[in-house]
C-alpha cells in the first residue's frame, strides 16, 4: 500500500492519540525490511548526496579464493543499520554459519521497534550472496 508521504504524517500523529493496530505494525516492519534491503544492496559511493551510504562491494571477499572477512562484513552491517535506520533500537549482528545456502553468508539482525509506549521486535536474516547482494527474510 503505497501512500503519500504527508497522509503517513497524519495517520502517525492521529496513532500517536489512539491503538496502535496490528496491521499498522506489519506495515512499519515491512518498511524497515524495505529499507534496509535498499541501504544493504546499495553500493558505496554511488549515491551523490552521500557518500557513506550502502555497503561496500564485498564481492571480491565472497569468490571463493579466500576466506571472507566476517568481523568487517558485521561491522558495515551494524554500522549502516544505526546510521540510516533510526527506527530500529538496541540492534545486535550475528553471523550465523550454514551450509543450507552454499555460496551465502548468513546474518541475524535483532532489534526492537519503539511504537508509542511499546516496543515489538524486529528479527530479520541478511543473506550476502557471492555477487554482493543482499536479501532479508524474517525468521
Amino acid at each position: 500500500m503505497k501512500e503519500r508521504l504527508l497522509k503517513r504524517f497524519s495517520r502517525w500523529e492521529e496513532a500517536s492519540h489512539a491503538a496502535f493496530e496490528e496491521s499498522d505494525s506489519n506495515a512499519l516492519m515491512e518498511s524497515i525490511r524495505d529499507d534496509l534491503e535498499k541501504i544493504y544492496n546499495t553500493k558505496r559511493g554511488t549515491v551523490l548526496i552521500d557518500e557513506d551510504f550502502g555497503l561496500p562491494d564485498f564481492s571480491y571477499m565472497l569468490n571463493g579464493y579466500s576466506a571472507p572477512d566476517v568481523g568487517l562484513i558485521l561491522q558495515q552491517l551494524l554500522l549502516q543499520t544505526k546510521k540510516y535506520e533510526p527506527r530500529l533500537d538496541t540492534l545486535q549482528v550475528k553471523y550465523i554459519e550454514q551450509n543450507k545456502f552454499p555460496g551465502k553468508l548468513q546474518f541475524q539482525l535483532s532489534a526492537r521497534i519503539k511504537i508509542i509506549e511499546r516496543e515489538l521486535p524486529f528479527n530479520v536474516n541478511a543473506f550476502l550472496s557471492d555477487d554482493g547482494s543482499v536479501s532479508l527474510t524474517a525468521y
